[in-house]
């Protein structure tokens, strides 16, 4: 598969052809931290100029309840508004947010707890826009676990989630959960889940990253696995920040392990804390075992803004795929992963 081994040996007729297959992509951001309001007004609009096609915001922050995610989807409609972005219910929306080249966004939320223990909060944050929610966070909800903890899998209550959320259209996300919430979430779905932001357990092993057991059973119902940036679970080497080429070297085993139609990223990228360290400081407080000690280290360092994210398809390009392939990686396999699950 490998011609070469660094996208900084690309020759300048390759530059421009992985140029021109970025500009001809539909690009998807599968998780960036976005909860309103923004210390950067104009962070939408720095994603369309990227490139980027639509982008997975985490909406309300980890701990809310259901009231307190209402008024932050409020936040985020008026962003858009003010923007001219398009919110993506159907993947269509997507289709068209690139033909009209206007910022887009997906609304998603990193923990089930916005659900509280009422089946019908799920149809509302449909009907609100919501188009992806993970089932847990880093501990225990009424759905199931998340983190290191000790993990009872999906409850019975969950169960329940897992249909209502196949049945109303919103895509199950488990990257942050427990290994047997995460399996049985892809046992009992009737659609295909994601794991919108993690990397291969067994090259970084951290509990955030995901088995090859795990992968291989979500591929094979049709899932997709974004790679993170997340230095963390990028390198097991402490003090070293990873390059692309480390992320690269994650994204190449996975694809190798459940192929490369079920591959895509989701960075974890968190631009509002380029603006307020004090934000970043109070979430290391809370989850230690999360971040790294220097907040300018967190992400990959050819992948630490949204405006290089283009280099991904310079180092697939560098590494001998195909021009179709690094587009299904780009944001293809998502998309289709949308379009199968979404409802309008």
């Amino acid at each position: 598969m490998a011609l070469r081994k660094r996208a900084n040996t690309l020759t300048e007729e390759e530059e421009k052809r992985a140029q021109e297959i970025y500009d001809k992509s539909i690009v998807i951001e599968c998780l960036t931290w976005g909860i309103p309001p923004f210390k950067n007004p104009n962070y939408l609009l720095e994603t369309r100029d990227a490139g980027v096609t639509a982008t997975h915001f985490t909406v309300p922050e980890n701990h809310d309840h259901l009231h307190e995610a209402l008024t932050k989807i409020a936040e985020w409609y008026e962003m858009a508004e003010q923007k001219g972005a398009i919110i993506a219910k159907v993947a269509e929306d997507i289709v068209r947010a690139k033909k009209e080249k206007r910022p887009c966004a997906i609304m998603g939320s990193q923990n089930g707890k916005i659900i509280e223990d009422d089946l019908r909060s799920i149809r509302i944050l449909h009907t609100m826009g919501f188009r992806i929610i993970q089932l847990a966070h880093e501990e225990p909800n009424y759905i199931g676990t998340g983190g290191s903890g000790p993990d009872s899998g999906l409850t019975r209550f969950g169960r329940k989630v897992v249909d209502e959320m196949n049945r109303v259209g919103i895509l199950i996300d488990v990257s942050h959960c427990g290994d047997r919430t995460v399996m049985d979430a892809i046992k009992y779905s009737q659609k295909p889940i994601a794991m919108t932001h993690t990397n291969p357990r067994a090259k970084v092993d951290h509990h955030r990253n995901k088995t090859d057991e795990q992968m291989i059973a979500l591929a094979e119902k049709g899932g997709v696995i974004g790679l993170t940036a997340w230095s963390l679970f990028v390198t097991e080497k402490r003090g070293i920040r990873p390059r692309i080429e480390d992320f690269l070297d994650l994204m190449e085993y996975v694809i190798n392990v459940v192929g490369v139609d079920h591959v895509g990223f989701g960075l974890d990228l968190a631009p509002q804390w380029d603006w307020d360290p004090h934000d970043y400081d109070q979430f290391a407080a809370h989850f230690p075992h999360l971040t790294t000690v220097a907040r300018e280290e967190r992400n990959v360092e050819e992948l630490d803004d949204v405006s290089k994210i283009r280099n991904i398809a310079k180092g697939l390009l560098a590494r001998g795929y195909e021009d179709n392939d690094i587009s299904k990686i780009l944001g293809g396999n998502f998309l289709n992963l949308f379009a199968e699950v979404w409802k309008k």
